[in-house]
């Protein structure tokens, strides 16, 4: 084990506040990636082009023993057992990436902000308040119509992977450092003895960082995000926006974790969200 889990480097995503002063005192500037959506060739999908899907709580209990004997939750329960969507393999050897901006131009979603707010509602990551189900429709009527893979959250998957090593060995980043999300694990990685199709092997979906030896770039992603954060320099950024390898925007001084809701938007529905329980609590009561 290396000194990077020691060197303060114990927190390496910003949840709360300006990502780029979040990230002020080791990097410059910041990058907003999108997880692509993609479509594979010649593949049969009855449907389904989300990992997850909502299942029955009945259909859960035959599949994790401590829910066997509980009574049923009232929340919606999602499961990951999707035998339609394509094997990692099948992604890198036949995976063709699809773009936000492609999606968003053809489904009739506004932007990005509102592609990002549907995406997080088909997963149940949003509180009632922040739910956009017409939003989620409308993507998901779109996605199915053209054989289309949702991304999925919180893992860096295969075609930003092979992105992210192509982007490591042109800058000469060979030696990294790979962290999972509890930052108790660390595997020590040397591009030079790896091919891309290794490398992404390596990357599991509980690895939440991917750090350069000479800690002069990051990627961090959050377990409930389609987007991961790639920060460096400000001449590395730079060359990153001109790759074309990813899609996404250059962080500002106020761009942060929910850079999808306008200022002010946040408050405004934990305001709704507030009287709204304050009225149920007293028909409640009274």
């Amino acid at each position: 084990m290396s000194d990077i889990l020691n060197n303060n480097y114990n927190n390496l995503y910003p949840h709360e506040g300006s990502i780029i002063e979040f990230f002020a005192e080791r990097f410059s500037s910041a990058f907003i990636t999108l997880l692509p959506f993609f479509q594979v060739e010649n593949q049969n999908n009855s449907g389904n082009f989300k990992k997850s899907k909502i299942i029955s709580f009945e259909e859960a209990q035959k599949d994790i023993d401590v829910l066997k004997n509980i009574q049923s939750p009232n929340a919606t329960i999602y499961s990951y057992s999707n035998d339609d969507f394509p094997a990692d393999e099948e992604v890198f050897h036949n995976g063709k990436r699809i773009t936000w901006k492609d999606i968003v131009e053809k489904s009739g979603l506004k932007n990005e902000a509102e592609l990002n707010k549907a995406l997080r509602t088909s997963i149940g990551a949003l509180r009632e308040v922040f739910i956009q189900p017409k939003l989620a429709q409308k993507l998901q009527d779109f996605t199915q119509s053209k054989q289309i893979y949702n991304p999925v959250e919180g893992s860096f998957d295969i075609i930003s992977k092979k992105a992210i090593y192509e982007t490591l060995k042109k800058h000469g980043k060979n030696m990294v450092f790979v962290i999972d999300e509890f930052y108790e694990k660390e595997k020590y990685l040397n591009l030079e003895q790896l091919t891309e199709w290794e490398f992404v092997e390596k990357i599991e979906n509980g690895d939440k960082y991917i750090l350069s030896e000479d800690q002069k770039i990051l990627f961090s992603i959050e377990w409930d995000s389609f987007f991961f954060i790639i920060a460096s320099n400000n001449e590395l950024i730079e060359s990153i926006k001109t790759s074309e390898l990813f899609e996404g925007f250059e962080c500002n001084s106020e761009t942060t974790h929910n850079w999808d809701y306008d200022k002010g938007e946040i408050d405004k529905l934990l305001e709704i969200e507030k009287r709204t329980t304050s009225k149920s609590w007293w028909k409640f009561w009274k």
